[in-house]
C-alpha cells in the first residue's frame, strides 16, 4: 500500500515486522534522511544550507579549484557552480582566476565565510552527537568504520549512477 503525502508514518509496523526491514539500501536512505533533517535544523541558525556546509568545509582545508573541488566533495560541478553563486552572493566566498590556468577559477571563503563555516560546523558536530550518542561507543564507531569503509573505499567512486539517478 502507497500513502500520499499527508499521510503520516504508520508506526504500527516496527522493527522487522516491516517490509523493508531488510533492504539495506532504504534503511541507509532512511538514516540519511534523518541525519540530514538533523543537520539542516542545526544550520538554519548559520543561514548555511547542508550542501554549502560541503563545500565550505572543503574550501577550509586547502586551495582548490572548482573542478578539484567538485571532485573532492562528489558534487557533480554544475551544483558546485551554483552553490558557490549562492555563497558568493553571500559574501562567503570569493573566486578568482587560477594562477597556473586562467580559465580555471579557484574559490576561497571570506573571513566571514570562516567564521560561518565554523560556528556551522559546531552546529552540525552537536547534531551529529546527539544522533550518534544513542548508540553505545562500541556500535557508534562500528557505524562509523562502516560507512567510511564503503565511502573510502568500496564507493570511492560512483559518477555513472549518479548521472543516470538525474535522467
Amino acid at each position: 500500500m502507497c500513502y500520499g503525502a499527508d499521510v503520516g508514518y504508520d508506526a504500527r509496523m516496527e522493527g522487522s515486522e516491516h517490509p523493508l526491514h531488510g533492504d539495506v539500501n532504504w534503511l541507509l536512505n532512511r538514516a540519511w534522511l534523518g541525519f540530514g533533517q538533523s543537520k539542516s535544523a542545526a544550520l538554519e541558525a548559520t543561514g548555511v544550507t547542508l550542501k554549502e556546509h560541503f563545500v565550505m568545509v572543503a574550501l577550509m582545508s586547502s586551495p582548490m579549484t572548482q573542478l578539484e573541488l567538485s571532485a573532492l566533495v562528489k558534487i557533480d560541478k554544475s551544483v558546485i557552480s551554483a552553490t558557490l553563486d549562492s555563497l558568493e552572493a553571500a559574501g562567503l566566498v570569493v573566486r578568482a582566476p587560477d594562477p597556473r590556468d586562467r580559465r580555471a577559477r579557484r574559490p576561497t571563503l571570506t573571513a566571514r565565510g570562516r567564521k560561518i563555516c565554523q560556528r556551522a560546523t559546531i552546529a552540525t558536530e552537536k547534531a551529529e552527537q546527539d544522533l550518534l550518542g544513542q548508540l553505545d561507543p562500541a556500535q557508534r564507531q562500528a557505524f562509523l568504520d562502516v560507512l567510511r569503509y564503503y565511502t573510502f573505499s568500496e564507493f570511492v567512486d560512483v559518477p555513472k549512477f549518479t548521472r543516470d539517478l538525474r535522467r
